[in-house]
């Protein structure tokens, strides 16, 4: 993606405002102003608005990786958990059994939202929120403004549920069902944070963990399994598959046993024991005398 770097004129440049957050910025410093007049302390009040407007309305450049088959993190945040369930069927997945990565970003984060692969967006649902909810302090909370999404590539699906504030127009799209898109590019915005659920093919191999912090549209959460994937042999002809090496597992050779000669001490029953025991030390010093001449 070196690519997109060249054509920017100014790389170092990493952040920017919307116009719409800019806007929202300008009548909210008016507004502190206005305040003021009326009451010093309350221009402080008001200028918190001032800084909640710059807040929803920074964006970031991102450089999304040139990963086949790679799923990205479609929004700032950290990893809440990576667990096994049931996908929610808004998303209309093939396959309902999934891994989701659940995904919670603060106030403060980004709020573009990445593609989180390259490939089509089939199909797009968006609901409304409640002006009575600011924050979306659960996921599960009712009165959310709340998208779904999902993307296939290959015959692989992946679907997003963003989750966000009822208050204001908190996410707006830029996508349509039906459009092409690229690795890591944005499709939308989401302002203030909120929650973002990704659901992924349960053979997907995850390389993020519950607690690791996300950039979006650059961190790799995972590869999708193609049914392209090569194996040890692929592009291989059947002669160079048999002069392949193959590995060979050597056993250790079990130790030889050395059978033991036979001695030329009689048996005990041809042995004959005397009486006197001075016989008895003649022979043990006898028996002592041929051992040492054999060794």
């Amino acid at each position: 993606m070196s690519e997109d770097l060249d054509r920017r004129s100014t790389p170092w440049l990493t952040i920017g405002l919307d116009w719409e957050g800019v806007a929202a910025a300008l009548g909210a410093l008016l507004v502190a102003l206005l305040l003021g007049l009326i009451w010093s302390p309350l221009f402080w009040i008001g200028f918190a608005g001032v800084i909640l407007a710059l807040m929803a309305a920074r964006w970031s450049h991102r450089t999304p990786p040139d990963l086949a088959n790679g799923i990205v993190s479609p929004c700032d945040g950290v990893v809440v958990s990576v667990e096994r369930v049931e996908a929610p069927s808004e998303l209309r997945l093939t396959e309902s059994a999934t891994m989701r990565i659940r995904v919670s970003s603060a106030p403060s984060a980004t709020n573009k939202v990445y593609t989180p692969i390259a490939g089509s967006l089939e199909s797009l649902i968006l609901e409304a929120g409640e002006n009575g909810v600011p924050l979306a302090t659960r996921p599960e909370d009712d009165g959310l403004t709340r998208a779904y999404l999902t993307f296939e590539s290959r015959g692989q699906q992946v679907g997003v549920r963003l989750a966000s504030g009822g208050f204001g127009p908190r996410i707006e799209l830029s996508t349509e069902a039906g459009d092409i898109v690229r690795l890591g590019r944005p499709f939308g915005t989401r302002r203030l944070g909120g929650w973002c659920d990704i659901y992924v093919p349960s053979n997907t191999g995850i390389l993020i963990w519950p607690g690791q912090t996300l950039i979006g549209g650059e961190t790799v959460l995972g590869r999708l399994k193609s049914q392209g994937d090569p194996d040890l042999f692929d592009g291989m002809t059947a002669e160079e598959q048999e002069e392949a090496p193959v590995l060979q597992v050597e056993t250790e050779a079990e130790p030889e046993i050395e059978e033991e000669e036979d001695d030329d001490y009689p048996s005990p029953d041809e042995v004959s024991v005397p009486e006197d025991p001075a016989e008895i030390f003649a022979r043990l010093r006898e028996a002592a005398r041929k051992h040492g001449e054999m060794d």
